[in-house]
């Protein structure tokens, strides 16, 4: 039997954090940058090729071991930077989408999930805590041109409802895939 390929990784890092008020990708976590610890987060669940979206901030200087791709319409939100994302990868068994806006994620849920995906690699994965599916989320390659025909104006997850037969969740425990850091009070509660 011939083993899954692990996924590819899309860090979503364009946005200008007008909430917080400062990038969140430039933010530090442990000593790292937000954006470093996403891609450590892939990196040490065997996603490759890792693709970070950049746009309202040049990460360039941040030393990631990771493809940078330039979104020049970011202002359009997620979205769009994904599908950026997704047109920088070359026919990928499947793609784990990680934000900046949670850097605490444990690692042990990213593998988790990486591992299922690799078990069954024509579903769609997702972690769930306290039964809620939360964050990150693992699309197939079945998915994949969906995925990137979406208007920039649809919320993704209308995809993952329409194709619900397709939809698998692993149980963790991890509470950070329901959190985003949005505010500069959520940064003060995660320190």
């Amino acid at each position: 039997m011939i083993a899954t390929p692990a996924p590819a990784a899309v860090v979503l890092a364009a946005g200008a954090s007008t909430r917080m008020g400062r990038p969140k990708a430039l933010l530090e976590h442990d000593g790292r940058s937000f954006v470093a610890c996403a891609v450590e987060l892939a990196t040490r669940a065997g996603c490759a090729p890792i693709v970070v979206v950049t746009g309202a901030v040049d990460l360039a200087d941040q030393g990631l071991v990771a493809r940078l791709v330039h979104n020049e319409q970011w202002r359009q939100g997620q979205l769009g930077s994904l599908q950026r994302g997704l047109a920088a990868l070359e026919d990928p068994a499947g793609v784990l989408v990680l934000t900046v806006d949670r850097p605490h994620l444990r690692v042990t849920t990213v593998v988790t999930l990486v591992a299922a995906f690799r078990t069954s690699p024509q579903f769609s994965w997702q972690p769930a805590y306290a039964g809620r599916r939360g964050h990150p989320v693992i699309y197939p390659r079945g998915l994949l041109p969906a995925l990137a025909a979406l208007p920039v104006s649809a919320d993704p997850r209308e995809l993952l409802r329409a194709h619900e037969a397709l939809r698998r969740t692993v149980t963790v425990d991890d509470p950070a895939i329901h959190d985003n850091l949005d505010s500069p009070a959520d940064l003060e509660r995660l320190r």
